[in-house]
This record gives structure tokens, sequence and C-alpha cells, in this order.
């Protein structure tokens, strides 16, 4: 028998090779498994939580009341007006005061936040007189070891400046008002508690001069009633703790604050605020609060 040459049988080769790599490969069939694919369904979504509900995997924050102050450190822009009367011969009077604030949140546990008050008062048989009241500066720490259980806990500083007109009986000009405070504020659904305690020690005081140390409190309850509604009762007071004078008062505040649009971080609080003691510093005050938040 004749051998072919290397070369044409390499060629040979080589051609038969392409021919079968070009013939269509043949349909591949699906053998049926023993065990069909199971099913995957999407975990059902967690239920709605209420209006102002803290949830675990979001932030705690607490809304802002009307008397008492917030215990979450925000960043926010505020302004009130309110409107009281002591209907007392002696010393009676209608004052009007306008207050603006503002807040700066550094960091979710610390702030600062400076109010000034603008004051009118008529006293009963004299002239109004008008002036800048005692602008207040205040640092909160806040803290969040607790925070799961819906708890915040707090501390910190506020000083009262001597911008006032004592000459008018508005705020002082010389006394520095130092005032550390501590907090609580806890939720739970659509409930919010807060307590401040606040201690009040005048300091810079003149010679011959005594002015009350003070110890006040604050206390306060927001029910969520619905996302744009939230109804508020607070409770504070103020008790002399040495100095000429002995005197407590305490009042109550029923009020509700309002979010006119949905989601607007401009929100609108109505309260009045009436005496609960003997002793009183006026006889009933209506007040009117913007928060806007940044």
């Amino acid at each position: 028998m004749k051998m072919m040459r290397p070369s044409r049988a390499f060629g040979l080769s080589v051609l038969f090779l392409l021919l079968i790599h070009s013939l269509p490969a043949p349909a591949q069939t699906r053998l049926p498994s023993a065990f069909p694919p199971t099913r995957t369904h999407p975990s059902p979504a967690p239920p709605p939580s209420p209006p102002g509900a803290h949830r675990h995997d979001e932030e705690l924050h607490f809304s802002h009341p009307l008397v008492t102050e917030s215990p979450t450190p925000d960043t926010k822009v505020r302004l009130d007006y309110a409107w009281s009367t002591l209907d007392n011969r002696a010393d009676g009077f209608t004052d009007n005061l306008l207050r603006l604030g503002g807040e700066y949140a550094f960091h979710r546990s610390f702030s600062i936040e400076v109010e000034a008050p603008f004051v009118r008062s008529a006293p009963n048989g004299a002239p109004a007189v008008t002036s800048l009241g005692n602008v207040e500066v205040s640092f909160k720490f806040a803290g969040y070891a607790f925070e799961e259980a819906g708890l915040l806990l707090g501390y910190g500083l506020e000083l009262g400046l001597p911008t006032g007109d004592e000459a008018k009986g508005i705020g002082s000009d010389h006394i520095v008002d130092l005032e550390p405070f501590f907090y609580a504020g806890f939720k739970r659904g659509r409930v919010e508690t807060v307590g401040f305690a606040i201690f009040g020690i005048p300091t810079n005081q003149r010679a011959g001069e005594e002015i009350e140390t003070e110890f006040g409190y604050h206390f306060s309850v927001l029910y969520h009633v619905s996302g744009r509604v939230q109804g508020l009762f607070e409770f504070d007071g103020v008790t002399t703790l040495s100095g000429e004078r002995s005197e407590a008062v305490a009042h109550v505040t029923p009020g509700v604050k309002i979010r006119p649009p949905a989601h607007s971080p401009l929100l609108l609080g109505l309260g009045l605020t009436l005496p609960v003691s003997g002793d009183r510093s006026f006889d009933a005050r209506a007040l009117v609060s913007l928060f806007y938040h940044l």
C-alpha cells in the first residue's frame, strides 16, 4: 500500500477538523430533575410604624415641645410670640414678647443654641417700655448609650448674658446667669416624655445685692396624633433655693403642634400657660411658635 506524503496527510487532517467544527451542534436536551427548583418568596415588609414612633433601625429623635427644651440636638430656627398678663393693681402688667432663636447641631450629640428676646412691657398706670432682654446661649450634650431602649440622657449649660435694661425692668445689665441642666427623654410608640432639671446661679452681683439661686423643672408629654398633628401637655416651675425672697411658681401648658403641609420642615405650635401655684408671675400666657428644621 502506497503511503501519502506527510504534507498531504497534514492538510487533509486540518480540512477534516474544520468540517467537523462547522457543523451545527446538536440541541441539548434538559433532563427532568428529580427535585424541582425551590421557589423563593420575598420577605414581607415590616408593618408601618405609627407617626413619630422610634424604630430600632433609625436614629432616636424627639419633637420639640413648646415650653420644655428638646433633648435632641437639632439644627433649626424658632420664632416665638407670647402674650402674658397679670391683673394686679400694685404690680400688674401686660407683656408682649418676641423671641428669635437658632440652634446648630455640630454632631448628633452636641449643639449650641442662641435665643434673643425682645420685650414690650406695659405696667399698669405707666407708659409701655421696649427693650432687648437677656440673650441666652446654651450648650447641649446628648448620650445615646440607651438608644435601643428609646431612652436619651444628657446634660448642658446655659448662659444668661446681661443684655437687658434694668432701668426699664426688662432683664439685667450686669448679672450673668449660669444654668447647668440635666435631662432625660423617653420615646415609646406615639408617646414622647421629656424631663429637665435646671439650676439657676446668678453671678457678677454688685455689692449688697443678693439675687436668689433657683431650681427649675420642666416636664412634657407629647403624643403624635397623626403625621401632621401633635398634642402636648407640659408642667414647669421654679423654686428659690436661697436669697431674700422665698417663692415657688408652677404652671401647666396644654398645646398642639401642626405641620401645615405634609413632610414640611415647618411646624406651628399653639399653647396656653396657666399658673397652678399660689405664687404667680402672670395670670395667663398665650404662646405661638414657629419651628423650621434645617
